[in-house]
């Protein structure tokens, strides 16, 4: 099917990363007051065009009509019409935050409620509007397509914007199949190109001609309507995508016309060729499967330089160097700016600050320092939490500015976390931030809390530009955590119940899709010890498949920080490395391969 798992996956992808960058230069916006930089506020206005117009395609309703009604309040900023305070940055916010959500259950959306959104967004923007087209926000009008039974349905306010504008009103009119699929292009694709010639207004595919499962039938064609307003004449936008004469209709520029949209021009055949998608979703996955791998290489590194003996050296050597080259480069391909990610804790702050009704603002100073996103993902929380804590401590009228400074030596990355106004503070503040250092520490990072009556309180973190991140799940086995690396691991079952066990060759076996799979028990062996568990992890390591009984997991996957090895560990053959939890719990990673290796002897 051509709106397949990864073009969906991709939409995903680009609108999240489209909406991070949104929800940042709204607060910028925010903090520009009056004196907003018109281009910016043009910027964020289509990038929210592009997220609609991809929902339309994708027959997202919901994504698309939230994005349509903040689209609309951004096109007001654009306009003037509306200025960018704080009150009317929050009902953005807020919408912003509640398509995140409708992205993250894209498959099952249809069920959540966007009204308290929808009423906000549509109460801003009919209260900045004259009082004879207030009506035009909620009033929506009908635009049939020209020799069809499809019809376009789009607020008249909508449609006052497009025709202020001064553009030419087209519909185009497109088979998804012959006119995308058969070219070798991708729908997300076809959407950009569209948008290089003019504004998509509304669009929509004709889902019925398809046919269903239920119906036993399906068609040739996927049509595609697109409501299109552009600066080119007929001429000039036929000749630039390449459309044929039946499937492109002007109609003329007022909303009279719109609604009665009869008229129909001919045109000369024209071609277009399209460049193909760059499948970025699947280098990502490629990516991950990389990563897998060096962690992998790097388990059976550190086992293999137990080894002392002098005449393995060279080959430790070379796989060492094997292992640096390869960490290198995935060390380069997960570091981001930091600034792109920690402006996270400013939008924190900027929403405590307004819900408390208090004057406190971050003070980000990242310059270019690189580091691995998946660190300064999880770092936000806690530094979020130590900053709001040192600002109820305050406990002032004047307003709070916090600065949080990064620099870079060698492979470490310094932050300072301080007032940048320690007059407020009289008398030395001490404040329990345990959990959030707990965290900080999980990440191989040291922190110290100081305090100066000149200087103020500051809190100092020295963290790794990079550390060896593994990604797996945690698990309870015996009251013992430990993290089973997700690349081993190739499904869990849970539930268990006696008659699924049975034995064989004196091992314990599993009957799993009429197939036996070997079992590895930490402490035990016995029939009754796996009966006792709750679910069973099915692991693969080197062609060995067999299943690891534990007593629960984690619902989703962690991301382990692997710590060194301590002394306590380098004779415990079945731990390969270990990690401080982020609630300051020890976790041990046992070694797959060993355990497979065992049980293949």
């Amino acid at each position: 099917m051509l709106i397949d798992r990864e073009t969906i996956d991709i939409y995903i992808e680009e609108t999240n990363q489209s909406l991070a960058e949104i929800e940042n230069n709204l607060i910028t916006l925010e903090n520009m007051g009056a004196n907003i930089d018109m281009s910016l506020a043009k910027y964020v206005y289509h990038a929210m065009h592009v997220i609609r117009n991809g929902a339309s395609l994708l027959s997202l309703s919901k994504i698309k009509e939230l994005s349509q009604k903040i689209e609309n309040v951004l096109g007001l900023i654009c306009n003037t019409r509306l200025t960018p305070n704080p009150e009317v940055i929050n009902i953005l916010l807020q919408g912003i935050d509640r398509l995140y959500q409708l992205i993250d259950l894209i498959h099952s959306n249809d069920d959540m409620d966007i009204g308290e959104q929808s009423v906000l967004l549509t109460g801003l923007t009919s209260a900045v509007l004259p009082d004879n087209i207030k009506q035009s926000v909620t009033e929506v009008r009908d635009i049939p397509v020209p020799d069809s039974k499809h019809v376009f349905h789009i607020t008249e306010f909508n449609l006052i914007q497009v025709l202020e504008q001064g553009k030419n009103i087209y519909i185009l009119i497109y088979d998804l199949i012959k006119d995308v699929q058969e070219k070798n292009n991708t729908p997300l694709n076809f959407l950009r190109f569209l948008q290089e010639h003019g504004d998509i207004v509304d669009s929509f595919f004709d889902i019925h001609s398809i046919g269903t499962l239920e119906e036993k039938k399906f068609g040739s064609e996927m049509p595609y309507f697109v409501l299109f307003a552009s600066k080119f004449n007929f001429e000039q936008l036929a000749d630039a995508i390449g459309v044929q004469p039946h499937q492109i209709k002007q109609i003329k520029s007022t909303i009279a016309d719109l609604v009665d949209s009869e008229k129909k021009l001919d045109q000369p055949e024209f071609s277009v060729s399209f460049s193909t998608h760059q499948r970025h979703l699947n280098i990502k996955n490629r990516l991950n499967m990389l990563n897998s791998l060096f962690c992998e290489f790097q388990f059976t590194m550190d086992c293999f330089s137990q080894n002392r003996d002098h005449q393995l050296s060279m080959d430790k050597a070379r796989l060492k160097s094997v292992l640096t080259s390869l960490g290198a480069f995935l060390n380069q391909e997960n570091s981001v700016l930091a600034s792109k990610i920690l402006w996270k804790i400013g939008r924190n702050i900027r929403d405590h600050a307004y819900q408390s009704n208090i004057q406190a603002m971050l003070n980000l100073q990242c310059g270019l320092i690189m580091m691995d996103h998946r660190i300064l993902h999880r770092l936000i929380d806690p530094l979020t939490t130590i900053i709001l804590k040192m600002v109820r401590l305050v406990q002032t009228e004047t307003p709070i500015q916090i600065t949080l400074n990064a620099s870079k030596n060698q492979d470490m990355v310094h932050f300072t976390l301080s007032f940048s106004r320690p007059q407020i503070l009289t008398k030395e503040i001490r404040m329990d931030y345990h959990v959030e250092k707990n965290k900080i520490k999980a990440l191989c990072a040291n922190i110290s809390q100081s305090f100066d009556l000149k200087k103020g309180m500051t809190i100092d973190i020295c963290i790794p530009q990079h550390v060896f991140i593994l990604p797996g799940y945690a698990v309870v086995i015996d009251t013992q955590t430990y993290i089973v690396p997700t690349f081993n691991v190739k499904n869990c079952l849970t539930n268990l119940t006696p008659s699924m066990w049975c034995e064989k060759d004196s091992c314990i076996a599993l009957n799993h899709e009429e197939k036996y799979i070997q079992v590895i028990g930490i402490n035990n062996s016995t029939l009754s010890y796996f009966q006792e568990k709750t679910s069973l992890m099915i692991c693969e390591v080197g062609g060995q498949r067999f299943g690891l009984a534990i007593d629960s997991r984690d619902a989703s996957e962690y991301d382990a920080v692997c710590q060194p090895f301590s002394n306590q560990l380098h004779s415990n053959s079945f731990i390969a490395a270990n990690c401080l939890l982020e609630d300051g719990r020890i976790a041990m990673i046992p070694d797959m391969g060993f355990l497979a290796n065992k049980l293949k002897q």
